[in-house]
């Protein structure tokens, strides 16, 4: 503060300065009501036509500044703490400097008269909102620590064990009772506040900022900086390689320089990242078909051995795929052209329309392709693809459609019916003479029942007559015409005249057709009889005895409507057999248990050793027969069996 001796000083030379210029015009000097001078510039020269003279450049004349030497002193000027009349007002310093306030209790803070002054006034703080001006416990630092205190010690309004900022927690028991988001368990943010009020400010929630000099957004992680926000120059992004080069860094393009521009410790060809701009793009070709793979694609300075520029092989493992290669159909993009087997692939078959889903196709609707097209197949064998019932797999029914496709209609039909010729007109078929067929043909009925299909008087309705005929179809012929029951029928039946002739030694008995008919003549007499036989099979047997216990002999012969057919010896047809059994005697129709078994010999023979035996058998050609080896046979039997037709 300005004593009042330097005041006086100033308006004496402020006196002397004016005198200087009485003989100009003189202003008269007087004091204002605050004490301060007031110039009175009405006396004196006229300022009409005065030179304007502004030494110091304030915008203010001479005539009107209190000091033209000085640009800050000026009618007007802010008065400023700087021992000078800065307003042109008289006083110094009046109404500048700062607000001081009234410190009663000497705490610090004020409360009392508010003092405007350049420096500080004895008793008097810079610091005010003091509530309690007279007790040094009251004051805006005062710490409430007492939650049971009633007293407002902080000066913040509310006592210790108010909440203030409703946040839970007492005055006293946090840092800022006037922030709700300030309090012992807040989560310290970055806000550069203690949050939690534990007495550090952003702890553990700061980030990590490295200084990047190049400005490329990547730092160097050599030089970092914990901050809540990234100071200027710096960057949240460390792994800048060389923080003085603007175009190196991990976000760079790795170009064919002989530097590691995107800092991941390759250069050039050794780095992936190469642009393709700076380095030359390859593909490499394993099938060496002069066409690259497109996902091997290499961008380096210089292409490696074995690469080429062009990525448009399809199948990089087989040198017979390629854009010059010809399509053929093995399911393969053999052109490389994104389609597979497409038309006009070599190789191609022939598909036809299957409209009616028979499996058979439309001649008429050919196509090429590698693969059966949708709906097609691969013959064309149907003859009417509008119906899945007709088809070379069909089976032919008769319907005077050509279902098989075999170009013959019905005659080969699974339904064709069997009819037989009636070539007599009867009304009755021959099963021997067929037609297969739809519908009835002319001269053909439905039967089979006719045994003879060129008599119209032979049917199965037809009355059996004696005529060697099956009349009545029924497979017996002249059945009802076997008078005398030998199967032979009437109307065939022939009667012959049958001699027969026989002598024996010493006695014997003849049986025609199981019916005695001679015998007893004993030797050297012939004994005959006639006999009338019809056709069929019949049968002489003869018991031969020797009453001398010795060899048994038989002379015999046959003659049939006058002529000699059968004799002794003659072709084998008189047979010397054993009784043993009665199958030896079979076709013989009588009682011969009574006979004597013989004792067989080895072996029998003929003889022409005729002894006294009739010379009319004898000449009847009819030999001696006996059991050569045999000399006391006692009887032998003898048996001839002949058919008449």
């Amino acid at each position: 503060m300005r004593t009042l001796p330097g005041l006086l000083l100033t308006l004496i030379a402020l006196s002397a300065c004016k005198d200087a210029d009485d003989a100009v015009g003189t202003d008269s000097v007087a004091s204002d009501d605050t004490g301060g001078e007031v110039i009175d510039d009405t006396g004196g020269a006229d300022d009409t036509g005065s030179e304007e003279v502004d030494a110091d450049g304030d915008g203010v004349r001479s005539d009107e500044d209190c000091d033209d030497d000085n640009a800050a002193v000026y009618p007007g000027a802010e008065e400023l703490c700087d021992e000078l009349d800065n307003d042109c007002n008289g006083s110094v310093d009046d109404g500048a400097g700062s607000e001081w306030y009234t410190d009663s209790d000497g705490d610090g803070y004020g409360a009392g008269a508010v003092i405007i002054a350049c420096d500080q006034p004895e008793g008097a703080v810079a610091q005010g909102e003091d509530c309690d001006d007279n007790d040094a416990a009251f004051n805006p630092g005062a710490a409430e620590t007492e939650c049971t205190d009633p007293n407002d010690y902080n000066c913040d309004g509310s006592v210790g064990f108010e909440d203030g900022d409703g946040d839970g927690f007492a005055a006293c028991e946090e840092c800022d009772d006037g922030d709700a988001a300030v309090n012992p368990k807040a989560e310290e943010v970055c806000d550069e506040l203690d949050n939690n009020c534990d007495g550090s400010v952003d702890e553990g929630v700061t980030s990590t900022y490295y200084q990047d000099k190049d400005a490329d957004t990547y730092g160097d992680a050599d030089f970092p900086v914990s901050a809540c926000e990234a100071p200027a120059g710096y960057s949240s992004v460390a792994e800048d390689c060389d923080d003085a080069a603007t175009g190196v860094n991990p976000g760079a393009q790795e170009v064919c320089s002989g530097v590691d521009e995107d800092c991941d410790g390759l250069i050039d060809d050794a780095d992936d990242s190469l642009d393709a701009a700076s380095g030359v793009t390859s593909y490499s070709d394993d099938d060496g078909d002069g066409f690259g793979d497109p996902g091997s694609a290499t961008v380096s300075c210089e292409a490696p051995t074995g690469n080429v520029s062009d990525a448009s092989d399809c199948d990089d493992s087989d040198g017979a795929v390629s854009p010059d290669a010809e399509e053929t159909c093995d399911e393969l993009d053999n052109n490389c052209d994104g389609a597979v087997d497409e038309a006009g692939a070599t190789g191609e078959s022939t598909w036809y329309a299957d409209t009616d889903g028979d499996g058979y196709g439309d001649a008429d609707s050919a196509t090429t392709a590698c693969e059966a097209p949708e709906g097609a197949v691969a013959n064309a064998d149907d003859c009417n693809d509008g119906s899945a019932a007709v088809s070379p797999a069909a089976s032919e029914v008769c319907d005077s459609v050509d279902n098989n496709c075999d170009g013959v209609t019905d005659t080969d039909a699974i339904d064709l019916k069997t009819y037989y010729a009636d070539a007599d007109g009867d009304g009755e078929g021959d099963v021997s003479v067929t037609s297969r067929a739809c519908s009835r043909p002319s001269g053909y009925i439905g039967n089979k029942r006719d045994c003879d299909d060129s008599d119209a008087a032979i049917s199965t309705g037809a009355a059996e007559v004696c005529d060697d005929a099956d009349n009545d179809c029924d497979t017996v012929i002249d059945e009802g015409f076997d008078a005398d029951g030998d199967s032979i029928t009437d109307c065939n039946e022939i009667s012959y005249t049958v001699v027969f002739y026989g002598t024996g030694d010493d006695d014997w008995d003849g049986y025609v057709d199981g019916v005695y008919a001679l015998g007893d003549g004993g030797w050297s007499t012939v004994e005959s009889v006639t006999m009338t036989l019809d056709s069929g099979d019949h049968t002489l047997a003869a018991y031969v005895s020797d009453t001398g216990a010795a060899i048994a002999g038989f002379l015999a012969a046959v003659s049939i409507d006058g002529t000699v057919t059968y004799v002794t010896g003659g072709a084998g047809d008189w047979l010397m057999v054993d009784n043993t059994t009665a199958s030896d005697w079979a076709e013989v129709d009588f009682d011969d248990s009574s006979w004597t078994t013989p004792l067989l010999c080895a072996s029998s023979d003929v003889s022409s050793r005729w002894g006294s035996a009739p010379a009319s058998l004898r000449g009847l050609g009819a030999q001696w027969v006996w059991h050569q080896s045999c000399t006391a046979l006692g009887n032998s039997f003898y048996r001839l069996n002949f058919s008449l037709p």
